[in-house]
């Protein structure tokens, strides 16, 4: 991924593994609430409000996987 584009812009493509994106992502939600309370503790508030847009575009993803599996 380019580190200029957007958040909005950052996409997985979804391909012919789909299956392999949706356990990447889901895993790496079970690590979120973890990470959010770090960054509670140390980081900023606007870290802590970068990481919760990613949290839910990720999520948003997972949706979106999740509708392509039951096309």
């Amino acid at each position: 991924m380019e580190k200029n584009k957007n958040s909005e812009e950052i996409s997985i493509e979804i391909g012919t593994d789909g299956k392999e994106a949706y356990r990447t992502l889901a895993e790496w939600v079970k690590s979120a609430p973890k990470t959010m309370n770090k960054i509670k503790k140390n980081g900023t508030e606007e870290e802590l409000k970068n990481y919760q847009l990613h949290v839910k575009m990720v999520l948003e993803k997972l949706k979106a996987i999740e509708k392509e599996f039951k096309k």
